[in-house]
């Protein structure tokens, strides 16, 4: 009994240890930057193009970060490698708010970007990698919650301290509350990597017929999600400030963002585990499409509120699901796999991001830009469907090739 205590508080300290380093690498060092922009831009008049190319910066450190981690000589020093970068990822928060150059800007919010890269990467393997161990893998849900837990508390902070704070005090409070979480995160995870069982031989049904040949739709589907959602992802709460009925909620509209994304991976896992994965995928890039535009063609409380629960509920639980898929459709390299849409992904959030700073500055506002995103997430859920319908148009009356029980769950 004494054991499976040990054991149990050791998994929990574990996954506690994940949720905070997610909270703080993701949902402050990633996604603070989208509730404080508006007082970056009220303040030191941060034009919309500087703030995309701000984004952008963070995205590209991002994807340099997360190919690093992935690196196979990178695994035997992941812990060390995850403490320094989850203290960069804390340091360079607090850089934000003591300079106002915008080249120093940009050179932080690169280092900041690949220090949540790694940090995202490295604490997941780790964590996964322990729960698949003792057999507690579907905690994984929880464990992503760190996002959306600290999205919701970036938004809170700023929504309740913002206007007495300003703009770099927030990024300064934001870095007081990372060293606080800090210290847990980097304390419970463990010390060593925790093997996993070899892969069967009948794992390896991937990588021929149906698996391989719906990969390259799912790639470039997952590439679109990465450039659509990045735009709301970067300017809601931009966007809410500017229109005059939602100035007063813009910040109450990113802690719903939060609050919504908490539970989705594990409800979007459990909706594609019942259901066609490419169906749920999907139905939610459908919903994210609705989430993106409704504070544009509503713009009221109930347009900005409703648009990001759509939002928030869906844009991690898309990562979750389209990872998921891809290792179960290249199961004999998914790490390639999983390499393969991070870097299509990442490619994605730079040129959204940019771009739509870019088009807000011409358009004056970012009504244009959302459309925009909102097309693009929708052309990825086309893709799905598409790249379903084509192979089964292909391969009509073929019964033995690419018929695997894989592309059968899918």
């Amino acid at each position: 009994m004494s054991r499976i205590r040990i054991s149990l508080n050791q998994d929990y300290r574990i996954l506690a240890g994940g949720v905070l380093a997610l909270f703080i690498a993701m949902g402050i060092g990633r996604f603070a930057f989208t509730p404080i922009l508006p007082f970056m831009q009220a303040d030191e008049h941060v034009s919309d193009a500087l703030a995309g190319y701000l984004a952008s910066s963070n995205y590209l450190g991002y994807l340099v970060g997360a190919f690093v981690a992935g690196l196979s000589q990178v695994a035997k020093y992941r812990v060390p490698l995850y403490r320094y970068s989850l203290a960069v990822s804390i340091i360079t928060t607090g850089a934000m708010g003591v300079g106002s150059a915008s080249w120093l800007w940009l050179a932080v919010r690169f280092l900041s970007g690949i220090a949540s890269g790694l940090v995202f990467v490295l604490v997941s393997s780790m964590v996964l990698d322990a729960l698949a161990h003792r057999g507690r893998l579907r905690l994984s849900g929880i464990f992503y919650g760190g996002v959306g837990l600290g999205i919701a508390a970036t938004g809170i902070a700023v929504a309740t301290l913002g206007s007495a704070f300003g703009w770099r005090g927030m990024w300064l409070a934001m870095t007081a509350l990372g060293i606080g979480l800090g210290v847990p995160a980097a304390r419970w995870m463990p010390r060593q990597r925790t093997g996993l069982a070899a892969p069967q031989p009948g794992n390896r049904s991937g990588g021929r017929g149906a698996e391989r040949d719906y990969f390259p739709w799912l790639l470039a589907s997952y590439g679109c999600e990465g450039a659509g959602y990045i735009i709301t992802g970067t300017f809601l709460v931009s966007l809410a400030a500017g229109v005059p009925e939602l100035h007063a909620i813009a910040p109450y509209g990113w802690i719903v963002v939060g609050i919504a994304a908490i539970p989705s991976c594990w409800a979007w896992s459990a909706i594609a585990e019942r259901k066609s994965a490419i169906v749920s995928l999907a139905a939610a890039l459908v919903l994210q499409a609705v989430g993106v535009v409704l504070p544009v063609v509503m713009p009221n409380p109930a347009g900005l509120m409703i648009g990001a629960i759509l939002f928030g509920g869906t844009f991690m639980g898309i990562t979750t699901m389209a990872t998921g898929l891809a290792k179960r459709l290249r199961p004999e390299e998914s790490s390639r796999a999983i390499g393969l849409m991070t870097g299509v992904y990442g490619v994605g959030q730079i040129i959204g991001a940019a771009g739509a700073g870019v088009l807000a500055d011409r358009s004056g506002g970012f009504a244009l830009p959302m459309g925009v995103a909102a097309t693009v997430v929708l052309m990825g859920a086309g893709l799905l469907v598409a790249g379903k319908v084509h192979w089964a148009v292909g391969h009509t009356g073929v019964s033995n090739h690419g018929g695997s029980e894989t592309w059968k769950k899918c």
